[in-house]
Formats: C-alpha cells, sequence, structure tokens
C-alpha cells in the first residue's frame, strides 16, 4: 500500500516538474566592455534561446547611456532588426520586460509589439503596440505556455532589460491524468477493503 502510494505521489510530481525558465534576466552577468556582444553566439543564455539579431550592452557605449533599467547591461535588437526572437524547448511564462528608446541614436523605434506563440506556432497573444520613448516603460505579457515570443518595432533601435519569466502552469497530458486518476481510485477501493477487514 505504501509503495503504491509513493508510486503515485512520484507520478504526481514528475507531471509538475517541467516548470522551468523563473527568473528575470538582467544581462549584467556578461561581459561587454564597452561594446555590443552577441546573444545568438552563447545562446541559451537565462534558460532561453536568442536569435542572432539580439546583442547585449552596457551604458558605457556612444548613444546607450540610458541603456539599462537596472545595472549596466542591457539587450538591444541589434542593426535595428524588424523582428527578434526570444524561444525554448520548454514552455515558459512571459510576465513582462522594461522597454526604452536609446537616447543618443538617430533612427529609434517610438513602439514595440511582443508576440507570443505556442509550441504550435499558434498565437497565444500580443502586447499590441506599446509607446517607448527614452525612460523605460513596463511592456507586460502575461503570457502562459509560450514557446516563442518575437519582438517588434516600427523602426530603429530599442534596449531590453529586466525580462522576466514565470514557471509555465504544468499541463499535464490526457493520459498522465488519467492513470493518476485511475491509480488514485485504485488506492480508495484498497483502503476500504482493508477498513472492512
Amino acid at each position: 500500500m505504501k509503495k503504491t502510494l509513493f508510486a503515485l505521489i512520484a507520478g504526481a510530481s514528475l507531471m509538475l516538474a517541467s516548470q522551468a525558465h523563473a527568473g528575470v534576466a538582467n544581462f549584467d552577468d556578461l561581459a561587454t566592455a564597452g561594446d555590443f556582444a552577441s546573444l545568438g553566439d552563447i545562446s541559451p543564455y537565462a534558460g532561453l534561446n536568442w536569435s542572432a539579431d539580439w546583442y547585449a550592452g552596457d551604458t558605457g557605449i556612444d548613444g546607450y547611456a540610458n541603456g539599462a533599467h537596472s545595472g549596466t547591461n542591457y539587450a538591444v535588437n541589434g542593426f535595428g532588426a524588424d523582428a527578434v526572437d526570444i524561444s525554448s524547448a520548454t514552455a515558459f511564462k512571459f510576465t513582462g520586460a522594461w522597454f526604452a528608446a536609446p537616447q543618443g541614436v538617430d533612427d529609434k523605434a517610438s513602439w514595440v509589439n511582443v508576440t507570443a506563440y505556442d509550441a504550435s506556432n499558434h498565437v497565444i497573444g500580443s502586447t499590441g503596440n506599446v509607446a517607448i520613448g527614452a525612460s523605460y516603460v513596463w511592456v507586460a505579457g502575461g503570457f502562459d505556455n509560450v514557446s516563442r515570443l518575437s519582438v517588434s518595432r516600427d523602426s530603429g533601435w530599442y534596449v531590453m532589460d529586466d525580462f522576466s519569466t514565470a514557471a509555465a502552469a504544468p499541463v499535464p497530458e490526457p493520459g498522465t491524468a488519467l492513470m493518476l486518476g485511475a491509480g488514485l481510485l485504485m488506492l480508495g477501493a484498497g483502503r476500504r477493503r482493508s477498513r472492512r477487514r
């Protein structure tokens, strides 16, 4: 009986074990030394895959004195790329991130839009176009079970910092949930029999 109960508890914990990617990526642990460093080259970073046009920089780079929301480092859409992605093989929840336009560059973005996709490449949701300027603005996501995020803008450069994620809500497979339910029923039936004796 105890072995059965232990097996059921272990099975339930495995169903919930796929929670990953909880935390804040602030890019301050990356060596930038006054230049841009490709996040795509060191991917995965913070447990996520960053497309080739993501770069990390620091506030010492000309034109980016306002680049960091916290610390001294930030992420930037390298070469003013139209759309850059953040993805993972394990689903995550995108809570939000801080965005701004770099003060000292000529071609700066005036809005960003974050669109979330699931593992089947279906749109989960979008933030819509959120206006940004020289001061940081929080772009809230709240998208769960995300496999890929696409960040787009009107034109030019933007900076992002404190990219925040939480553990994705567990989505048990129907067969696993059915087996767990059947095991619990069997456990209850076994208990009833032992009480009758």
